[in-house]
């Protein structure tokens, strides 16, 4: 079976089960009006048209004072970032190394913008523990005094994938 990761649009999102109930209404209840709001959201289709995965980004700002000493060193007050706001698969497909696939095709669309809009970081807010191992399984770090807010700079995900950075 094949997938492929296209924009939110009118695809059928009554499926869509990652297990997590807080990701699923996300999806269908707000991620359409989130567009309007800033946020982006991509849907991961299978070979039938079904949604079997999303994520959501969104510009950010990540405050001086919250980021690790590396990269606060000659920052500004504010540094630019993209923010993955969600990332799900469903729950059919956990276990099979998808998860990762959407995350490094998150991470290439959030690559592309910057090139385009700038930023310095990717930023995750994960929902769980669970997550949290797999973003920094990933090689996501964990922000200074933070739970479950993970960090990634930008030219790192660009040359994990063969990406020239600015």
């Amino acid at each position: 079976m094949t997938f492929r990761v296209e924009p939110l649009d009118d695809q059928d999102l009554a499926a869509f089960d990652s297990g997590t109930v807080e990701l699923d209404d996300w999806l269908r209840l707000h991620a359409r009006t989130a567009t309007g709001q800033g946020t982006r959201t991509y849907v991961l289709v299978d070979d039938d048209d079904l949604v079997v995965g999303y994520f959501a980004i969104a510009p950010h700002l990540l405050g001086r004072d919250d980021a690790p000493s590396r990269l606060a060193r000659g920052a500004p007050e504010q540094i630019p970032a993209i923010l993955l706001a969600k990332l799900a698969l469903d729950s059919s497909l956990q276990g099979q190394g998808l998860g990762a696939e959407l995350l490094i095709a998150a991470l290439e669309v959030v690559v592309t913008a910057a090139r385009s809009a700038g930023g310095r970081v990717v930023l995750v807010d994960a929902i769980d523990d669970v997550a949290r191992t797999f973003y920094e399984h990933h090689d996501l770090e964990l922000l200074p005094g933070k739970t479950h807010r993970l960090i990634m700079k930008l030219s790192t995900a660009a040359r994990a994938m063969g990406v020239r950075w600015p």
